[in-house]
Parts: structure tokens; C-alpha cells; sequence
């Protein structure tokens, strides 16, 4: 039961007085939005519907204090269904900026730097979907040479979503978040791999997959497909691809989410210009351009997700496997595949 005195009709004025709030009692409260939103198939409990509901009759302290206003990464994949034509990013940021100013801290990971190792190139900064990281003077065991403090990449917390894109573009691997680290990715890779039959790799986004049917073929992949989630197709480094290669499997497929709709903003359109490069790499070290793919998966191309495996396991099928030694630009041996302390996940 909500009781009227426990309101506070201010908080509804802060609100609509926000930059991107003024829609806040447009809303109809239809839940066009909470069925179009993926971040329910992580967390149940949200519903922008609700939020907004609840803001709009100044339940401040309930409003404020949920984790779900934290939870929206401003995909905007609801905007074009909504009845309305409201940004419920954008009111949601101005909740946001409230909870801020009133001492409220976003929960869950957030990228961390090393700033001993950080060379303050400034690529995380450029590359942040959320402008959560800048460069700033800071303490350190080593002073420059003028005198001043070392610069490096400081993060905002409270506007990081936890992506990993900025890992992906540092140059000193200086910047992370916990449990998506490059060291991380490439164990799960390792581990898949342990098995020594041939196989392919799919490298498959969190959030590109919107069919139920599809999400169940990526947990049980058919036979010979393993297949690694990752929070962004972003995220994915040609040194991921080339480093599957090397462990032995025979394709690698790049699954993220089609131009326009991802859900970390502009993710996918750093891997579509990474698979470029990838392409200019392959051919450098004469390896068939099979041995990389990548694929696009909008919302309405449900149901295609299994027919990308099946290409993938047939492609891996008739390639040959790769014998470094004897490959153009390759120097060194094989790395061994690490041991790894957790079964094989999603092999078929």
C-alpha cells in the first residue's frame, strides 16, 4: 500500500526540471519498454515502466535507492516502439543525476586503472560510450620529469557500465573490468579449447541474441561449436581471434548486434571496423579468410543464430588445420593450452 503522506511531490519537479526528465508524465505506462528491453533476461526485476511509474508519484526514497535506474545503458532499442516517442534513457539519466548529487553509488563492476602501467594515450576516454573516463593528474610512485604528478585514465563509476570496450583499445592493457579482463576472455578461449578434437569458436555478444530459442543454441551449441559470451562485441581484440587460432581451433566466429541497435551505443561499430584489420591480418599471414567471420544479428533477425553455427562448424569442417610453422609472418611456437580449473562450458 502506498500512502499519500510518504510521497514527495518535490522529487517529481526535480525530475521534470533534469535535462531529459520533462517526459517523465508522459509516460502511459504501457510496458512497450520492459518487453522490448533485454537487460530483464539478466535482471527480472527490471521494468522502466515501473521506475518511471514510481517517480511519477514521488516515491523518492524507493525510486532512488533500486538498483534498477542504474540499469538502463541507453540502447534506446525501446525508443522507436514507444507509443509516446519517449527516451526513457533520457529520463532515466536524470534520475540518475539525482541519485548522484545525493550520495547514491551505481552498483555492480566498474572498469578499474592501473595507473602505474596507464600511459594516458587517451584511446578509452575517445572510445567510452558513456563519457566515464577522462585523464587527469594523479599520484604515483614515479613523478615527470617537470615535476608534476603522472597523468592517467581516471573512471566515473557512476557512469561506467561496465562494457569493457576501453579494454579492448588500451595500448598497456592498464584498464579493465573485473571478470571481462583480457586475461579472462583468454582463459575462457583456453578452456573451451582442451579438448583436442577440431572445433570452431563463436565469440558471441550478450545482447545480440533477442529470441529465446537462439540464447538456448548459444548455452547448447551444436557438435564441434564452442561458444564464449562477452559483454560487447567491442570488447572482442583481433589478439582474441588470432590467440583461438593458435590454440587449435580451426574458425572463429564474431556474433554482435547490428548497426544502430547495440547496447553499449557504438560497441559494434568498433568490431565491424576491427574485422577490416582482421582481414588485412589473415591475408598477411596466409590464412584463408574463413578463418574469421563475423555476423550482425538485428532484433527482427530472429531465429538466424543457428543456421550461423551450423555455416561456422561446416566452414571449420573444410578448412585444413593451421600448421604455424609453416605460416607467413608467424614466429615461435604454439602456445600451450593452460589448464583450467572449470569444466568446458557449452561444448557439444
Amino acid at each position: 500500500m502506498i500512502k499519500s503522506q510518504r510521497l514527495d511531490h518535490g522529487f517529481v519537479e526535480e525530475i521534470l526540471a533534469e535535462p531529459g526528465g520533462e517526459h517523465l508524465l508522459t509516460c502511459w505506462s504501457c510496458g512497450t519498454c520492459a518487453a522490448t528491453c533485454l537487460v530483464r533476461r539478466y535482471e527480472p526485476a527490471f521494468n522502466p515502466r515501473l521506475v518511471l511509474r514510481r517517480a511519477g508519484l514521488g516515491m523518492r526514497e524507493a525510486v532512488l535507492s533500486s538498483a534498477e535506474v542504474w540499469q538502463c545503458s541507453a540502447c534506446d532499442a525501446c525508443y522507436p516502439r514507444c507509443p509516446k516517442q519517449i527516451h526513457i534513457s533520457d529520463v532515466m539519466k536524470a534520475i540518475r543525476n539525482i541519485a548522484i548529487r545525493e550520495g547514491y553509488e551505481r552498483p555492480g563492476a566498474a572498469a578499474r586503472v592501473d595507473t602505474e602501467s596507464c600511459i594516458a594515450c587517451g584511446l578509452c576516454a575517445a572510445a567510452c560510450p558513456y563519457e566515464a573516463i577522462h585523464i587527469e593528474e594523479v599520484a604515483s610512485k614515479e613523478v615527470a620529469s617537470n615535476g608534476t604528478g603522472k597523468l592517467a585514465a581516471q573512471v566515473d563509476a557512476n557512469l561506467c557500465m561496465g562494457c569493457g570496450i576501453c579494454n579492448s583499445v588500451c595500448l598497456s592493457s592498464s584498464i579493465s573490468v573485473e571478470g571481462i579482463s583480457d586475461q579472462v576472455v583468454s582463459q575462457d578461449i583456453a578452456a573451451l579449447r582442451r579438448q583436442p578434437a577440431r572445433g570452431a569458436l563463436a565469440i558471441v555478444c550478450n545482447w545480440c541474441l533477442h529470441a529465446t530459442t537462439d540464447w538456448d543454441v548459444a548455452q547448447n551449441p551444436p557438435p564441434g561449436v564452442r561458444v564464449v559470451n562477452v559483454p560487447c562485441s567491442g570488447r572482442v581484440t583481433p589478439t582474441f581471434l588470432t590467440t583461438a587460432l593458435m590454440q587449435g581451433y580451426d574458425a572463429v566466429l564474431v556474433v554482435g548486434c547490428k548497426t544502430d541497435e547495440c547496447h553499449y551505443k557504438h560497441g559494434n561499430a568498433l568490431e565491424q571496423g576491427r574485422a577490416e584489420v582482421v582481414g588485412g591480418l589473415l591475408d598477411l599471414l596466409g590464412l584463408e579468410p574463413e578463418r574469421v567471420q563475423f555476423a550482425w544479428i538485428g532484433a527482427l533477425d530472429r531465429g538466424r543464430f543457428p543456421a550461423l553455427l551450423d555455416k561456422l562448424a561446416a566452414d571449420a569442417n573444410a578448412l585444413a588445420p593451421v600448421h604455424w610453422g609453416d605460416t607467413p609472418g608467424y614466429r615461435g611456437e604454439v602456445p600451450a593450452y593452460p589448464s583450467a580449473a572449470t569444466a568446458p562450458r557449452g561444448e557439444g
